[in-house]
């Protein structure tokens, strides 16, 4: 074994001693090395004070540099390769630094008002319940055979409808692995096909997936609420199916707040209604579940992302560099949406984060747990 203290012997001390290798320090510097072989023994001294060795240390020096340096590289090439690599772009970014992402970064009083409106309208004009077009959708539900290394994600996407609404459908829990051959329910349109069990009522569910049941009424063409019975199958539109685990989750890997919620003087005397967390060109991501309301440019913010997400929260990202949602995307919570960056009215790059309940701003810390302060 390697000792942790040299041990005396007599003619020095022991610095190694692992099976059949022994290492002795004989003066500073010089060394007598054995090592027992089956039927020879090889033996020897090193004097590291002679001119041939004293480039060891040098080269000893270098190794360990190398070694740490290609460790760092790795590093940052797999977070750059995490961003660009996997996930495509959209076309409709502005790029740091061209015509459009100048002129916001000198964007005066005006400019800034004008952002505040659109970001406004974007929100007020989505509805955060189940698209307006759905309810002028027939109902109708494909069996999927999943291919081979699909994801839930992947067929969602495909089928414009949230993970969630196919995996209620299906009877499946979101994050289970899916199978080659595996028979998927995809509705046409968000929501669920719930296969009432004993003992359920309409009021029940309704109640439990936050639909109206005058929704699901009108959605199934009920005559009766009476003759439902245990094993029939009712879609309900728009259910809200229960999320599992923690909600919430911070948005970047470092959780660190280099300009919180309120007043103050930088880059202008106002309070701010956002947190800026540390992010230099680094993977964004959702921070819960929800649907792509907005994926694009957006004045003073630069390239930003609003996600609708269920109990009427709303999250903003802004200042990105890339985007990899588009408007319509549904997402998971922790699912990459863009790459940080300084675009907009921004002096340096980070992610500027806002939750909104109700239209209104709040604190994110009162929701999530973690951050750390600069």
């Amino acid at each position: 074994m390697l000792l942790r203290s040299p041990e005396k012997s007599t003619i020095g001390k022991h610095v190694v001693r692992w099976g059949n290798v022994n290492i002795i320090q004989l003066s500073p510097g010089k060394y007598f090395y054995n090592f027992q072989t089956q039927g020879s023994v090889l033996h020897g001294t090193v004097d590291l004070n002679k001119k041939r060795y004293r480039i060891l240390p040098l080269l000893i020096s270098s190794f360990l540099f190398s070694f740490f340096t290609s460790i760092l590289f790795y590093k940052q090439t797999y977070e750059e390769t995490l961003s660009d690599k996997d996930f495509a772009p959209i076309s409709s970014e502005v790029e740091e630094n061209d015509s459009k992402d100048k002129e916001a970064k000198l964007a005066d009083e005006k400019y800034l008002l004008e952002t505040e409106e659109k970001k406004i309208a974007i929100l007020r004009s989505t509805d955060l319940d189940k698209s307006a077009n759905d309810k002028n959708k027939k109902l109708k539900v494909t069996q999927y055979k999943v291919k081979k290394n699909e994801t839930l994600s992947d067929i969602a996407k495909r089928f414009k409808v949230s993970p969630e609404s196919i995996a209620g459908s299906s009877n499946i829990n979101v994050d289970l692995i899916l199978l080659p051959g595996q028979i998927l329910n995809i509705p046409n349109k968000q929501g669920l096909v719930y296969k009432l069990k004993k003992g359920d009522t309409l009021a029940k569910v309704a109640d439990f997936y936050k639909v109206k049941i005058e929704d699901i009424y009108s959605e199934n063409q009920l005559d009766d609420y009476d003759l439902l019975k245990s094993g029939q199958k009712v879609f309900l539109p728009g259910a809200v199916i229960p999320e599992v685990g923690p909600i919430w989750r911070i948005p970047v890997t470092s959780k660190v707040i280099t300009s919180g919620w309120g007043t103050r003087s930088y880059p202008q005397y106002k309070f701010h209604m956002a947190l800026d967390l540390r992010a230099n060109y680094e993977p964004v991501y959702s921070a819960r579940k929800g649907k792509i309301a907005f994926a694009g440019w957006m004045g003073g913010y630069g390239n930003a992302i609003i996600i609708n997400h269920d109990d009427n929260y709303q999250t903003l990202y802004a200042h990105n560099s890339k985007l990899y949602v588009k408007e319509g995307d549904y997402v998971s919570a922790g699912k990459v949406i863009s790459k940080s960056g300084c675009t907009g009215y921004c002096f340096g790059p980070h992610l500027h984060f806002e939750v909104i309940k109700d239209g209104k701003n709040i604190n994110p810390t009162k929701i999530m747990k973690g951050f750390t302060y600069k």
